[in-house]
């Protein structure tokens, strides 16, 4: 597939996705700015990298994009969500997103919180008033256990534990990162393999996930410290400034660009053994330019968050 190719399929499989989500959000409204506030976070940018994910390999394995797409809808209003809760003043404290201005930021610190709690409801709200078959409820229990105590939140709090931490270990690093940012990349994957009913493919989708998800958030550590707050969309030294326990901190600079190589070598050895993956390999593999481009322009690059 040449850049072009994975340029233009990347653009169409997005724009399906807002078209779908700017349908689904038409319908609500609310007697106050709760609405207003779900909508500007979700419509705020980005590269829609976890629907993306889902929509191709839902491709991949022959589904109906019908059938996959209120699960790439429903993923992203809940990475939406913990990126509203994210930002807040009691864990990151950010006031850019995306280039934008926080939700908390624009509409005040208890319409964010509850923004962000109505975009995690509305996300089984509305797959569950589409859903029927069993591969579909096995989908949605894949997607919540990878959401919530046993995924993302997980990892969330694992990584506040670890702010001003001395215990810069792998491991822990490993532990935190596979939660944190892995689960919502094992999505895409795992629930797709239940949609079609493709048990076996799970477990290759959770060692995607999980290679590719620290593959993934090495990567925006990366920009953290190489990159400006324009170039990123939020605010830039953070990290280093309060402390936080990233690869960074662990590996160094130099390290972590090696360890991104391996993880993406991981990654792209697992999809190759999938059918029709060869968009999802160039996607993985695009985070390598970001690592090697002459002045680290993420615009050229698939890991814009």
């Amino acid at each position: 597939m040449t850049k072009a190719e994975y340029n233009a399929k990347y653009a169409a499989i997005t724009d399906d996705f807002i078209k779908y989500s700017e349908t689904v959000f038409g319908g609500i409204s609310t007697p106050n700015a709760l609405a207003d506030a779900m909508k500007y976070s979700f419509f705020a940018g980005g590269k829609r990298i976890r629907p993306v994910l889902t929509i191709a390999f839902g491709d991949a394995l022959g589904l109906d994009k019908n059938v996959v797409m209120p699960f790439a809808f429903g993923l992203e209003c809940i990475h939406t969500y913990s990126l509203i809760h994210d930002d807040l003043p009691a864990m990151d404290n950010d006031s850019l997103r995306r280039g934008k201005p926080s939700c908390h930021v624009k509409y005040g610190e208890a319409t964010a919180l509850l923004a962000g709690d109505a975009l995690l409801n509305f996300a089984f709200e509305h797959i569950l008033g589409v859903i029927s078959t069993k591969n579909e409820i096995n989908a949605l229990k894949c997607l919540a256990d990878c959401a919530g105590c046993r995924g993302m939140v997980s990892g969330q709090v694992s990584d506040k534990e670890s702010e001003n931490s001395f215990e810069k270990s792998e491991e822990k690093l490993f532990e935190t990162y596979e939660l944190k940012t892995g689960k919502l990349l094992t999505a895409p994957f795992a629930m797709t393999a239940l949609l079609k009913g493709e048990k076996e493919f799970v477990h290759v989708a959770e060692n995607i996930g999980n290679n590719f998800g620290k593959a993934f958030q090495f990567a925006d550590d990366l920009k953290d410290v190489l990159l400006s707050s324009e170039q990123t969309g939020k605010t830039s030294g953070k990290d280093a400034r309060e402390r936080k326990f990233t690869s960074v901190s662990v590996y160094g600079v130099a390290k972590v660009k090696t360890e991104i190589r391996a993880l993406i070598g991981k990654t792209v050895e697992e999809l190759k053994k999938l059918p029709g993956t060869e968009f999802l390999v160039c996607l993985v593999e695009s985070i390598d330019e970001f690592v090697d481009a002459k002045g680290l322009n993420t615009e050229s690059s698939g890991i814009k968050i």
